[in-house]
């Protein structure tokens, strides 16, 4: 099966099964769409979220827009990012990861695009509006300064290599032809801005908007290597990339919209504040903006945007969904290590603050060291990294946290280390007026061994068989539907006696007398051992 052509495709495919809400009603993108969409991931089960395209959007000057706004499309749910993975379970993705980054394709240059049917330059650019041609939300009505780019994939290249980057970076819209750019120091756009400062020239780049799932997940993950070709192997086919108008560089052929222009390196200028994925509002401070020289775009383009901001989210999913596949490959594929189960960043902790992997110590893993290795990745590292067993479900707060009370001491198997701080938005590490300083100092994680040492007794829940026969009579009552939660039922972890199962079994067979008269043959006297 070819993979989607663009990103009308996909969402055809997401009607299709039922994971769209197409809303025609008018939308205002300023107040009332990021809101509506924000209810689902705040009151709906992760099984029930859905991507949502509204195809009738105004603003807060009651402007209509001819362009529809596709919101929360890419990855609601890891069932939806499944899809755009080309696998059909979630459990499959990060095995399609690993596959796709050991087996990347390398993009194919063509001459012309669908993303070039319409120009906008020189007088056109100005007539049409420039970027207010486009319908960009508001994400955090009331707090957030402007409408901002909040899925705009970058292409820049570096000016020593060549090498493209195709990293998703927020952008504020601040008039027609000017775009402000937030990116961290260490992040592939700064390096490649360093580098052109450093040269004396400008850096060129160009706004990718409305693509397919694998290029949004290669930009929004944290690869080591290049998107393109790794994108390529998720589709299982070379990306088609096309020469813009105005500037050297090559974008996906079939994008919905692409802005170009020139990225300044000798000014930068406030931008901000807006909310980020951490929960908080990130505040206002100096970075780098692009002057638009061109758009270009398909006849009957679709914009596409990501929901973000408090977890959980879009944007959770997404780098969560990634950063678990780039880390599941470290340990398996690049480290070698046998057991690893499972690696889960939890959605309300924005995929970034708390790590869980789940692993088999039969095989013959030390947990301690597989968080280790977490703790050593630069800049990706979460600040609370949990090992639990293989029953345990990573992705469930209860099971962990039960995992944590009975299966682990904190004098043995608990660790803290320094760890290489990835963000500036943890305002637990210095408050919002020290940004800068935030930079350079260094934060720690706890390391929580949470995995049985030994054998226990078995889980204090009714045995499977009895369980299931539960569910049959559930069912033929009429009861809402059950989503059960692992464990739901009871199983032998090792330290059970034949003669304590025999008297389970007798138990359920109404047999308990039996097992009272055994229990009073061996009575012996009581000796008081306390002092007085």
């Amino acid at each position: 099966m070819a993979y989607y052509r663009d990103l009308h495709e996909w969402l055809d495919l997401l009607n299709s099964k039922g994971y769209l809400n197409r809303i025609q009603r008018p939308i205002n993108k300023d107040t009332e769409m990021h809101p509506l969409v924000r209810l689902q991931f705040r009151g709906l089960a992760e099984r029930e979220r859905k991507g949502w395209l509204f195809e009738n959007v105004t603003d807060a000057r009651s402007r209509s827009y001819d362009i529809p706004v596709a919101l929360a499309v890419m990855a609601p749910s890891r069932s939806v990012y499944a899809l755009g993975m080309g696998v059909s379970s979630p459990e499959q993705i990060p095995a399609k990861w690993a596959e796709a980054q050991t087996h990347p394709i390398p993009p194919r240059v063509v001459s012309s695009a669908p993303c070039h049917e319409l120009l906008y330059q020189g007088r056109a650019l100005e007539e049409s509006g420039g970027a207010g041609m486009l319908p960009v939300p508001i994400s955090t009505p009331g707090f957030d300064c402007a409408p901002f780019l909040s899925s705009g994939h970058w292409v820049t290249k570096d000016p020593e290599t060549g090498e493209f980057n195709f990293g998703t970076y927020r952008g504020q819209i601040k008039s027609p032809t000017r775009i402000g750019l937030f990116a961290f120091s260490y992040q592939d756009i700064s390096r490649h801005w360093s580098k052109a400062r450093a040269m004396g020239k400008p850096l060129e780049a160009a706004i990718v908007i409305g693509c397919t799932p694998n290029l949004s997940y290669c930009s929004t993950s944290r690869l080591p290597a290049a998107e393109y070709p790794i994108a390529g192997g998720i589709a299982g086919e070379p990306v088609e990339l096309v020469r813009c108008k105005s500037v050297d560089l090559l974008v996906p052929a079939q994008s919905e919209i692409v802005i170009e222009g020139i990225v300044s390196t000798e000014e930068v200028e406030p931008e901000g504040p807006f909310g980020e994925f951490t929960g908080y509002m990130a505040h206002r401070a100096p970075d780098k903006f692009m002057t638009v020289t061109c758009i270009t775009r398909r006849r009957d383009a679709i914009f596409q945007a990501f929901l973000s901001q408090f977890p959980p989210s879009e944007s959770s999913v997404l780098r969560g969904v990634a950063l678990e596949g780039l880390i599941y490959k470290i340990l398996t594929v690049d480290k070698k290590m046998k057991g690893i189960l499972e690696v889960a960043l939890p959605d309300a902790a924005g995929s970034h603050g708390v790590g869980v992997i789940r692993v088999d110590r039969s095989a013959g893993l030390d947990p301690m060291e597989a968080l280790g290795v977490i703790a050593d990745l630069p800049r990706a590292a979460p600040k609370i990294l949990i090992a639990v067993d293989e029953d345990i479900d990573p992705r469930d707060a209860d099971a962990v946290q039960w995992a944590m009370s009975y299966r682990m001491q904190p004098h043995r198997d608990i660790r803290i280390r320094d760890i290489k701080v990835s963000t500036g938005l943890d305002f637990s590490l210095a408050p919002p007026s020290s940004r800068e300083a935030a930079a350079t100092l260094t934060g720690s994680a706890i390391l929580i061994d949470a995995t049985r040492k030994w054998e226990y007794p078995p889980i204090s829940l009714p045995r499977k068989e009895f369980m299931e026969k539960a569910q049959v009579i559930w069912r033929e009552l009429g009861l809402p539907n059950l989503e059960l939660k692992k464990p739901w039922f009871g199983y032998n972890l090792g330290s059970w006696s034949e003669e304590d199962q025999a008297d389970a079994e007798q138990a359920i067979r109404g047999e308990h007398y039996a097992t009272g008269e055994m229990r009073e043959a061996q009575r012996v006297p009581f000796k008081n051992t306390e002092k007085g």
